[in-house]
Parts: structure tokens; sequence; C-alpha cells
């Protein structure tokens, strides 16, 4: 999921990166343009992290400068079927950001290393255009060099392996909560108290929590580490985590929480959340917080 509050973000970073790559634009109607886009998106797939294409920004810099060519996640993940192996699917946003429409394309390494798997070689003919006679070939493997897209050496292969190792122990954060209630004028008052309980083989770091009510009539206020992004969500009622603290395994942490006011008859409060950290791939999916008495 790509909230308009996490592409404002990989704006911010400003500066290109293993896993972030920037483009003023996205042209994909010749072959050799749709070439060098499996190639780029093979290159950040084998960082073997969550990574993105922020288009309608300026290389380099992260400027916004909005976006030309208007693109369909069905358009781009059809240019990337039969073209990479293990198979790479693609979600993709398009979004007002900062007064500019902004693109952004989100991969998932998740199983590097990732090959081009077209029948022979793909990409602009000979007698094309020279600008834009790019071609791949079958059984190349491309990795990113801090912001440059190349294909790989030995070394780089032994850096994906070691690295493959390493993920193999993952931090697995699981979020809980208790939560109390009182009636607020015609609505009823929740005061939540999340947990965050390190389930994973190793330390967790970084930990970050997107969550967004589906139900909630007003966040009356966060507390913590919480933060109410509902402003750059559309209005819709979004509050996030950024817990820096480490969760050692088993450990169960007090992250504290939100105040949130609710209809007087709901007896759940609905949710979608997205859970992330150093070390952990990751989760995202529906969270729903009981109202009701137990026992």
């Amino acid at each position: 999921m790509i909230s308009e509050n996490g592409i404002i973000k990989l704006i911010k970073k400003t500066e290109e990166g293993p896993s972030l790559d920037y483009k003023e634009d996205l042209p994909l109607q010749s072959d050799g343009d749709k070439a060098e886009f499996v190639k780029d998106v093979i290159a950040l797939a084998n960082s073997g992290e969550k990574a993105h294409i922020v288009i309608g920004v300026e290389d380099g810099t992260g400027k916004p400068v909005g976006l030309k060519t208007p693109h369909t996640a069905e358009q781009i993940n059809q240019i990337l079927k039969d073209k990479c192996d293990p198979p790479i699917s693609v979600e993709y946003v398009e979004r007002n950001i900062l007064g500019y429409k902004i693109g952004v394309i989100e991969i998932n390494g998740e199983n590097p290393p990732y090959i081009v798997s077209v029948p022979d070689k793909f990409g602009g003919s000979l007698f094309a255009n020279p600008q834009k006679r790019f071609h791949i070939e079958r059984g190349t493997v491309f990795i990113r060099n801090y912001n440059i897209n190349e294909g790989a050496k030995r070394a780089d292969l032994d850096k994906i392996y070691n690295k493959i190792k390493y993920v193999a122990l993952q931090a697995d954060i699981e979020l809980t909560h208790e939560v109390t209630s009182k009636p607020s004028d015609d609505l009823t008052e929740a005061d939540i108290r999340f947990f965050l309980k390190n389930q994973g083989d190793v330390v967790a770091t970084d930990i970050y929590v997107w969550m967004q009510f589906r139900n909630v009539k007003e966040i009356v206020r966060c507390k913590g580490n919480w933060h109410n992004i509902s402003s750059i969500n559309r209005n819709n009622p979004t509050i996030e985590l950024e817990y820096t603290t480490p969760v050692l395994h088993s450990i169960r942490m007090h992250c504290s929480g939100v105040v949130v006011k609710v209809d007087s008859g709901v007896s759940e409060i609905e949710a979608t959340v997205v859970i992330g950290a150093t070390n952990m791939r990751i989760k995202e999916g529906s969270y729903v917080i009981s109202l009701k008495k137990k026992g």
C-alpha cells in the first residue's frame, strides 16, 4: 500500500540510492523504452528490499516537476510479464502531492537474484533511433550500484547471496492493543493503548506502523510517538508510529496510543494497518478493535 504520506517521505529523501530511483518521466512506447524499464525494475528488485521508482520528480534531487505520461498498474505489469525470473509484479499509484501529479512504482524484491528471462534479446532495433536502441539479453543480472543500474559482477552476486542468508532471520512485529471506552455526548470515546511484540528471531529496529480507520468519526489526540496524519491522507482518520527503540524477541513493548470517537452504536473499530521494520517483510491487512467488554 503506497500512502500519500509515504510518497511525501520518498520525495523528501532527495537522494537516490539502492532502493530509490527518481525519474522526471517514464516513456514506455518503444521496445527500447520497455527494455530499459525492465532493467531498472530488476536492478531495484535485486536490492532485496522494498524499492520505489518515483516519477514526476527531478532526477537526483527529488524536486517535484509533475508527471508527464500517465500509466496504469496493468500496463506496467504487462510489460514486466515473462521478462523477469522469478516473476516481478509491482504496485503503481498516481497521486496529487505538493501540487503536482506524482507516480510511484513499488517493487518488492523478496526473492533475489532476479534475472532477465526474455527469449533471447528484447529492446530497440539496430536501425532505430540510437537513443532508443537499448536492449536486454536473457540471463543478465542487473544491480543498482548506489544510483546507477548496471550489469552484475561476481562480487555483486556474492553480496546478493550473502544478503539472502542474512534476511533468512527476520524480525516479526505483531501489533496488539488494550482499550477502554466511555460515552461522550452522542458518541463513544475509545482510549486505545498499543503494544508491539517481536515474534521473530532477531531484534527489530526502526519500526513503522501506518493505520487508517474506516469507521472513526474523530481522532481526539495521539499519545507517545503516534501522530495524526489525516490531513495528508484525504482527511481519512489516519495515524502513524515511528518507533526507534529496539524490540527484542518475545518482548512486549507499550508504545502508547490514540483516543478516538465513534458512533455510540459501534461495537468494533475497523482499520487497515501496515507494519514494517528493519529486517522484516512488510505486513499489511485489516485490524479490528473490539469495544465490547469481556466476560
